[in-house]
């Protein structure tokens, strides 16, 4: 399956307004993102919860999972994998690799893409506070630019990107999904995830179009290989497969999803739960916050002004 890298900053006030569970405790939030928050007029509080969706794990030194100070989010192409050096060297030895191998670098406990901070050398790329603070700048920056009105008499700027495959591709996601009996929201949210909605996406491993449809999976769920690449027909496949693993894992949704990235032996394989693997549990938190980001009311909709 293609792995897309994770950016928040696309939709910073989505990012921003997705709550958990209610507002942490004030003394929860440590005083660095406190600070950096406070600079960049950002709320510590999400500012916090961005960190622990972007890197949150458990360390030896606290019971309960903190945003990790060093991880590096590798990506080649579309697929990526987080790692959690252990200290700043560790760090640094990971971003030697990393740029040695032409990969694309993801700093720090937001996620700070590297190539957005050209001028920061390796030395302040290991640190938290450095990273943690160019990635506020750049999300309090986008947020400003959400904020500001238009120029009076300013044409509006032509769709580009991920936002603008959503709008080509979304009409014929709603449509297969329905007639294949899935979800809409969640298969959009696959569909999200795996290729950011492009049709041409094509992973290290041969993983094809919309749902990453590697040869074997589209064989097994009606669809030639080599027509793979056909928007409708590999959606169509795709939900087909990911539809088969909702069955077979009871309606359980993590498991299901689980599956579509590692494949349902690995499930089985770990007793019915979400396999161990730090690329696999990413992929199902990224599809939960997804459907979460789908779940939650627009301003248009809810009358609620930003």
């Amino acid at each position: 399956m293609r792995r897309v890298p994770g950016r928040w900053w696309l939709a910073p006030a989505a990012a921003l307004g997705l709550a958990l569970a209610g507002p942490a405790r004030a003394e929860a939030v440590p005083a660095l993102y406190r600070d950096v928050a406070a600079r960049h007029g950002l709320s510590a509080d999400a500012l916090y919860r961005l960190a622990l969706r972007a890197s949150g794990r458990r360390s030896r030194f606290a019971e309960a999972p903190a945003p990790w100070p060093w991880a590096v989010r590798l990506c080649s192409g579309a697929r990526c994998e987080t790692a959690f050096p252990r200290d700043r060297a560790a760090m640094a030895r990971v971003l030697d690799a990393g740029r040695a191998a032409g990969l694309s670098l993801y700093l720090g406990p937001l996620g700070l893409p590297w190539d957005s901070a050209p001028d920061l050398p390796a030395r302040a790329a290991t640190s938290p506070r450095v990273t943690l603070n160019e990635a506020a700048r750049h999300l309090a920056l986008a947020l400003a630019a959400e904020r500001a009105p238009p120029a009076a008499g300013a044409p509006e700027p032509p769709p580009a990107g991920p936002g603008a495959r959503a709008r080509r591709w979304g009409p014929l996601v709603d449509r297969v999904a329905r007639e294949e009996g899935l979800d809409p929201a969640l298969a959009h949210a696959v569909v999200a995830v795996e290729s950011a909605y492009d049709p041409a996406a094509v992973s290290p491993k041969d993983a094809v179009g919309l749902m990453q449809l590697m040869p074997r999976t589209a064989e097994r769920f009606g669809l030639a290989r080599e027509r793979r690449g056909e928007p409708e027909a590999n959606l169509r496949a795709g939900m087909r497969y990911l539809k088969w693993l909702l069955d077979y894992f009871g309606r359980d949704l993590a498991l299901a999803v689980a599956g579509y990235n590692a494949g349902e032996g690995a499930v089985l394989k770990h007793g019915r739960r979400v396999p161990p693997y730090p690329e696999t549990r990413t992929y199902v938190a990224r599809v939960a916050r997804q459907l979460a980001l789908r779940a939650a009311p627009s301003p248009a909709r809810s009358g609620v002004r930003p």
